[in-house]
């Protein structure tokens, strides 16, 4: 094999590799959902609503900042007395609903068995093995070619001579 296809397959194999580093770096530090879309349930307990009406405040067991991905299914389940909401769902004692997220969005919808009346949710894309496969590819390449062209800028490599 000759010195300039060696040069041109190290840069190319380069590129891809700080492609990738780069973008599994990225995905490491942002944190985003790694998952499939998935039904996820919430649940009100009993006395929910007399507990919020005498002002104790008392929460669910519901993150502040829930994640979900495209394709999720909040599944409401209420075990409360009392009907309640969550923002287009109306949810009957002693039954439940659901509302599919289909679009990435941030939502913030009226909630009546939250505190302070408000229930706050991130939709974004799921991040899957294809996506980051498809973003290695997206950096690795165009780095690779931009490699690849610097190479030629580099001196030849010198012949061994021979007595």
């Amino acid at each position: 094999m000759n010195f300039t296809l060696k040069r041109i397959l190290l840069s190319f194999a380069l590129g891809f590799a700080l492609g990738a580093l780069s973008t599994e770096l990225a995905y490491f530090f942002l944190k985003r959902e790694n998952r499939e879309p998935t039904v996820v349930e919430i649940l009100i307990p009993p006395g929910t609503a007399e507990k919020i009406r005498r002002g104790e405040g008392e929460q669910l067991d519901i993150p502040d900042n829930m994640q979900f991905v495209v394709g999720d299914t909040i599944k409401v389940i209420n075990e409360d007395s009392e009907n309640h909401n969550l923002g287009p769902l109306w949810i009957p004692a002693g039954s439940s609903a659901s509302l599919k997220l289909e679009s990435e969005q941030n939502l913030a919808y009226e909630c009546s068995f939250q505190a302070d009346n408000y229930f706050g949710l991130t939709v974004r894309e799921p991040v899957t093995w294809r996506t980051r496969v498809f973003g290695i590819f997206l950096a690795g390449f165009p780095l690779s070619m931009i490699f690849v062209i610097y190479s030629g800028l580099l001196p030849a490599g010198r012949k061994k001579e021979t007595a």
